[in-house]
């Protein structure tokens, strides 16, 4: 008798196995293989979801999704009749821990065109930037190339510095002409300061607020041309012409502040290291490399001399105070 009521209960439950099966909710997952990665690196988001049989899936995500970009994704393929799977690839530019959201499935069931959601569990991500030795010097990836020069294109360069050199001997011949006929003086300004040239143009650049819009490659490379255009006019260095190492080369024989050079150098390294390195720093230090550009000025600037009238004035008033 017990048998018996097993065998109709065993019947009963497949047959209404389907009507069962419709029933049920949509289950996903997201896993990942690991949770480091580096600031770029494409990291695939695998999808699994446990659904009723004949069930139509699809993925719901844009090209971006809260700070990650979507570089590519796969459609939903069968691991059986009630469990499908597919892939997400993201990428992250910012380094830290990330959170990658739910993701939405957007699902309908057999004889019901209704759109039917389900979400992912969130995923917790660390992003690492590369370590970069700044010990060591910057080189080529490979050699410059030769390219042998021709017979016909040595003629031509040597036909333009002859042209170039006749137009220039000319030039400075009816220049002379007409200097001699200019009588009297003529007033020519004093040069400008260095050190107000570079605060002018540091004040320029912290007014067009480029970091704040996601231009740190351009804001790091006119920090670093404004340093070395200070650097310049105040010692006297060809330092935009002249790499890191050359610089601070010159930099140390002029005997400066031991906390000024340290300075110096770590503005420049740290512009090498986001124009050629891709490194992106931190946004606390965005605000100290253009504050550390104003030190620098500040604490190195030329000061002039008083003229000795105001100095003996002011000495003999104190005297008669």
């Amino acid at each position: 008798m017990r048998a018996r009521l097993r065998l109709q209960l065993l019947v009963l439950l497949v047959m209404f196995l389907p009507c069962l099966m419709v029933g049920q909710e949509v289950s996903a997952r997201a896993r990942v293989d690991s949770t480091n990665f580096f600031v770029g690196d494409a990291i695939t988001v695998h999808l699994d979801v446990i659904h009723p049989k004949g069930a139509t899936l699809k993925l719901a995500v844009g090209d971006s999704l809260e700070g990650f970009s979507v570089l590519d994704r796969t459609p939903f393929t069968l691991n059986g009749e009630a469990a499908s799977s597919a892939s997400l690839v993201v990428a992250k530019y910012d380094s830290g821990t990330a959170v990658l959201p739910p993701l939405e499935v957007l699902y309908s069931l057999p004889g019901d065109t209704s759109l039917r959601r389900a979400a992912t569990n969130p995923l917790l991500l660390t992003i690492h930037t590369l370590a970069v030795d700044t010990s060591q010097a910057y080189k080529d990836v490979k050699p410059p190339l030769t390219i042998p020069i021709t017979l016909a294109e040595i003629a031509l360069y040597l036909g333009i510095v002859l042209l170039v050199a006749a137009l220039a001997y000319f030039g400075y011949r009816y220049w002379k002409k007409k200097q001699q006929k200019i009588t009297g003086e003529v007033y020519v300004p004093p040069p400008r300061p260095a050190h107000i040239i570079a605060l002018e143009e540091l004040a320029v650049l912290k007014e067009k607020r480029l970091w704040q819009q996601g231009f740190i490659k351009h804001y790091y490379s006119e920090v670093s041309e404004i340093l070395r255009r200070y650097i310049e006019n105040r010692f006297k260095l060809m330092a935009l012409e002249q790499t890191t190492d050359e610089i601070m080369y010159g930099v140390r024989r002029l005997q400066l502040k031991p906390v000024v050079s340290s300075k110096m150098e770590t503005l420049l390294r740290l512009s090498d290291l986001v124009k050629f390195a891709k490194y992106l720093p931190g946004l606390s230090e965005h605000e100290e490399s253009l504050m550390m550009a104003y030190d620098i000025v500040e604490t190195t600037r030329l000061v002039e001399a008083k003229p000795v009238e105001q100095t003996v004035s002011k000495v003999a008033a104190d005297v008669e105070s």
